[in-house]
Formats: structure tokens, C-alpha cells, sequence
């Protein structure tokens, strides 16, 4: 894993700061490839409430809560400080990558690599493959016929697409494949709003000009330390379910965070990346415009979650967006991805 997401750093899309006040944006996702027109481009200040944050975390956890208990949460709490100090830390309870993908990486960083090359690369790994042409053949890029070569389907996806597509890729096993009470239920919703908030981060990031590559992985990283630790939880045997008490909990969910930026940093992730995720929670006022829109799309892809799932209504949440013309935009693109 070391070095493997520094590598797909190395060819990097440059940011081409907004000459307007209205930009036109062309988004590739992980199931789009669409035109949005933006108003507005300087960084929007907006947070939820902390009633907002409960809410989704009673959505999130609903019937894995538990009772309070003094000693589960301090056998908890301790084993992740215990994570925390050791060598490899929170990188020994994820699964590795497959090695193919280094191989796409190295493609990619030669200039002179051509879309057959890298395919002949990808059709060594039949997930990757199959994540590819489900990626071109999604139904908003309404093409006139299905895609069935590789070659194709990277001239068409781009470069840039390709990327995000293997970070992704490199991701979903790590925070889907886990066992574990606690895990196994709250992983698959754990990694949809993972994705969410990548998207929002590149659409937001998009909108302002920023390092959508960058703010993407950060989407797609930020929760990653959260998987951990209820893994660990798991693993303590100590508890079936998560403790009610707000203290408890307001100190799990801040060492899960740390855990997402140390297993950044044994992955030698780029140092933007990590001040993003490490700024997510500072004073919007006084935020980088990266931490900004880590913080930002996190809270829309709770909102698209919260709004799926039937927690809240539609007007509901279009309230909550009022007068953010940038992030109404980009919440209407979540609810169609």
C-alpha cells in the first residue's frame, strides 16, 4: 500500500481558476458524465446544526446502540489509543490492494502510455474490468450502444476518470469487506456516503477551481478511520453493540478521524490531502477552501443519505440549502447519481 496512493498523484490535472462568475463545469463521475452550469464561485460558508449531526448519527447507528457502560467504553477507547501507537496502526486492519492496480499506476505516470497499453494492464483484473465497463456503459451517458472493449472505454472515460475510478476501486474492498457485528451492518452505509462525499468534493471543488483529484480522495479517505475502529470494536468482544453515552461517542468519532489521517500518512498520501482532512473541523470562517469543501460535501451526502432513506423530506432539505446556489447544485447532482 505504501507509495500507492503517492503514485496516482504523479500525472495530475492542473486547477484552472474561475475567469467568471458563471462556470461551466464538466463533471466525470462514478456514474455521469454531465454539464452543470454554477453561479457563483467564491467559497460558500455553510454548516449544519449539531441537532443535524445527531440526526444522522441515530439514522447511521439506529438499532446497533447500547446501553452505557463504563468499562466497555473504556476497553474501547484504550484499544484505539493502543491502534494509535503502534507501528503500522490502523493499516493492519485493512485489506491490501491488488497488485494489478500498481501496474495501472505505473501506466499512468508515463505520458507516452497509450489507452491500450493501460487496457491490456486492467484485463488482468477481472473486478477492474467489470468496474470500468459498468462505469461507461452507465445509463446518464446515454450512449447509443453498449462499450465492450477497454480501449474504448478509457478514451471515452479520460484520464483524469480513470483515476478516480481506481481510487475508488482501490477503496471499496477496504471499507466494504469486513466482518464483525457492528461492521458488517454499518460498512455498506459507511462507504455509500464515502462515495457521496467524494463526489460532492469533486463537484464542489470543480465549481471553485480547487484540486479535484485531491479533494476527492480526501472524500473517499475521510471515513476510512471510522471502519477501524468499529472493526476494533468488534474485535474487543467486549460489546455486540455501540454505547449510547454522548461523551463516549463524541470521543470514538474523534479518534476515528485520527485514525483516517494516520492510515493517510503511512500510505504517504500528499501532504494537501492530509491538512484538508486535518482542517475539516475547524471554524468555516477560518478553513482552507479545501477543508471547506471536505466539510461541506460530507454534510450534503449525509443530507442525500438522510433524504434516501426517507429520514427527512425533500423541501426539508432544500431549506437547509437556501441561498447556497453552488451547493443546491451540487445536492441536486447527488440525488441523480
Amino acid at each position: 500500500m505504501i507509495n500507492f496512493f503517492q503514485q496516482l498523484f504523479t500525472k495530475k490535472t492542473p486547477a484552472q481558476a474561475p475567469t467568471a462568475s458563471v462556470i461551466d463545469v464538466t463533471v466525470v463521475t462514478n456514474s455521469a458524465l454531465t454539464s452543470l452550469s454554477i453561479v457563483g464561485s467564491a467559497k460558500e460558508i455553510w454548516h449544519t446544526s449539531s441537532e443535524f449531526d445527531q440526526q444522522y448519527l441515530r439514522w447511521l447507528l439506529d438499532s446497533q446502540v447500547g446501553e452505557s457502560s463504563p468499562y466497555v467504553e473504556k476497553t474501547i477507547l484504550l484499544a484505539l489509543n493502543k491502534l494509535q501507537q503502534s507501528e503500522l496502526g490502523a493499516s493492519e486492519l485493512l485489506p491490501r490492494v491488488p497488485t494489478v492496480l500498481f501496474e495501472v499506476l505505473k501506466n499512468l505516470r508515463d505520458s507516452k502510455a497509450s489507452s491500450s497499453s493501460l487496457a491490456k494492464v486492467i484485463a488482468k483484473d477481472a473486478v477492474l474490468v467489470a468496474a470500468l465497463l459498468q462505469e461507461i456503459n452507465a445509463s446518464y451517458y446515454d450512449l447509443s450502444s453498449r462499450v465492450n472493449s477497454l480501449d474504448n472505454a478509457i478514451q471515452i472515460l479520460g484520464i483524469n476518470g480513470l483515476r478516480m475510478l481506481i481510487a475508488r476501486t482501490a477503496f471499496r474492498p477496504m471499507m466494504q469487506t469486513q466482518t464483525g457485528k457492528l461492521t458488517k451492518k454499518l460498512a455498506p452505509l459507511i462507504w455509500e456516503h464515502s462515495e457521496k462525499t467524494a463526489l460532492a468534493c469533486q463537484l464542489l471543488a470543480q465549481q471553485r477551481g480547487l484540486d479535484q483529484f485531491a479533494t476527492f480522495l480526501s472524500g473517499l479517505l475521510h471515513n476510512i478511520g471510522l471502519i477501524v475502529a468499529f472493526r476494533l470494536v468488534d474485535l474487543t468482544g467486549v460489546t455486540d453493540h455501540f454505547p449510547v453515552s454522548a461523551e463516549f461517542q463524541m470521543a470514538f468519532f474523534k479518534q476515528a478521524s485520527r485514525l483516517s489521517i494516520q492510515v493517510g500518512k503511512q500510505w504517504e498520501l500528499p501532504a494537501l490531502v492530509l491538512r484538508t482532512m486535518q482542517d475539516k473541523d475547524d471554524d468555516p470562517n477560518q478553513q482552507s477552501e479545501l477543508a471547506a469543501c471536505l466539510r461541506q460535501a460530507e454534510q450534503l451526502a449525509r443530507l442525500q443519505l438522510l433524504l434516501k432513506y426517507g429520514i427527512i423530506t425533500l423541501p426539508d432539505a432544500i431549506a437547509l440549502l437556501e441561498g447556497n446556489a453552488g451547493l443546491q447544485a451540487c445536492f441536486q447532482r447527488l440525488n441523480r447519481a
